[in-house]
């Protein structure tokens, strides 16, 4: 049996165990981890799951965590420019070291039971926030939530942020099937929290949480927030509870977009309940600091992000209606002679819907393929399009930039989004530093 003797070798191993089709059981992961020692037992945790807005939520809690000096761990997915990005303690990224010891030392068993990309590297983060000893790490889930390979950790408090339509092929194609796979991270006993979303798949997790006797907590119920200011650089919210007398506090969040004013609310009451079960104290300072680092600390990146000036260009990893219907929120607050927008997506996503959304907008619109198995083809995306005036077709990501660098003015908006693996193909085209 071959070892890795090099980082490259190793990572290009684990990046060749990805499927097109996902693997939606508990069954190799529990093997791996029976394999480690069970390290997932070795940590406090919070789980997070969620159509849209579990990264968000994951990033802020896990940044106050690490603000307020407790060591904390992180677990996120997908990356965008290194995979070590996926596992983080204390803003630092895991180690190339580590990545290639849990790899040599688990090779055996991985080419026996043959698990998928997302079970390895979730194996290798519970083991190493167990060898580290983190306090309390923030994991968030993949694909749903009850088969996820993350759900095998029995969480202080479970975060369901918003549901929407994604995956209907593993969760269904109701709202109401799908929060019931979301709400399978609910464990007994243990408190949930809602981010906003639908009644109907609220309910579905209100009685989940009745049938197993865990607190249930509704972010929307308990938080105000308002924004007073939006600059290039940050929105300032302030945020209150919602109860008489309330003190009010003042954050400046890097990323704009109105429905974060959602994500911090359930990410709020999440530091509520982490205080509650795991006897942690955030003070004011805290909070402000971790919201005003998340990009530091998390690595929390390509969230309607402005890269570069003249023309104006933006990264947004939403991949999903609901994402897409954000960024036309965003856009409203912002600039422009001439919007173009780069689109790709994979082949799993509702993509006609969200090419029906883009058609909305005022702009001329790319589409392409990033460099990924599972990207749908642009032609197909075309043949999708209502609009197709509005439409061309790049075969990809380069040629997309190419033309825009003859035809896009200083005073123009170039947007890229629809999948974290474009966002990614373009900043590396383009040496951005994140």
């Amino acid at each position: 049996m071959i070892k890795f003797t090099s980082y490259a070798k190793c990572i290009k191993f684990l990046f060749g165990l990805e499927r097109a089709e996902i693997k939606y059981d508990l069954k190799n992961i529990r093997a791996l981890l029976k394999s480690c020692g069970n390290p997932e037992r070795k940590f406090k945790s919070i789980h997070i799951a969620g159509t849209n807005g579990k990264g968000s939520v994951a990033s802020m809690v896990y940044s106050v965590l690490t603000e307020s000096g407790i060591n904390a761990g992180l677990y996120t997915s997908p990356h965008i420019t290194d995979f070590r990005e996926r596992i983080l303690i204390n803003g630092e990224m895991i180690s190339r070291k580590f990545v290639m010891d849990f790899t040599n030392r688990n090779l055996r068993l991985i080419e026996k039971i043959k698990p998928s990309f997302f079970e390895v590297n979730t194996a290798m983060a519970f083991e190493y926030f167990a060898e580290k000893e983190v306090d309390i790490a923030v994991i968030e889930a993949g694909l749903g939530g009850r088969l996820d390979s993350t759900n095998v950790i029995k969480p202080v408090v479970s975060v369901i942020t918003g549901i929407a339509i994604d995956h209907t092929e593993y969760l269904g194609n109701t709202i109401e099937s799908i929060a019931s796979e979301k709400a399978g991270i609910i464990k007994k006993k243990i408190p949930c929290i809602a981010g906003l979303m639908e009644k109907k798949a609220l309910n579905v997790i209100k009685r989940k949480c009745g049938k197993d006797s865990s607190k249930f907590y509704y972010a929307e119920n308990l938080w105000n927030i308002k924004r007073k200011k939006i600059t290039d650089e940050y929105t300032e919210y302030r945020v209150s509870r919602k109860r008489q007398g309330s003190e009010i506090i003042n954050i400046e969040f890097p990323v704009s977009g109105k429905y974060q004013q959602y994500n911090i609310k359930t990410a709020f009451t999440a530091l509520d309940i982490i205080g509650i079960e795991a006897g942690i104290t955030f003070s004011e300072d805290n909070i402000q600091s971790g919201i005003r680092n998340i990009k530091i600390n998390s690595k929390f990146f390509g969230r309607f992000q402005k890269v570069s000036d003249s023309p104006g260009t933006v990264i947004d990893v939403s991949h999903n209606v609901q994402g897409i219907k954000n960024i036309r929120e965003n856009l409203k607050s912002c600039r422009y002679n001439k919007l173009y927008i780069i689109f790709g997506m994979m082949k799993d996503k509702e993509y006609e819907k969200c090419i029906r959304e883009l058609e909305k907008l005022d702009a001329e619109i790319i589409l392409t393929k990033p460099g990924y198995k599972r990207a749908e083809e642009p032609e197909v995306l075309f043949s999708k399009a209502g609009k197709k005036e509005k439409f061309s077709i790049s075969e990809n990501i380069k040629a997309a930039v190419k033309y825009l660098e003859k035809n896009a003015g200083k005073g123009d908006m170039i947007l890229i989004t629809g999948s974290f693996y474009l966002v990614s193909d373009f900043v590396k085209l383009k040496s951005i530093h994140l």
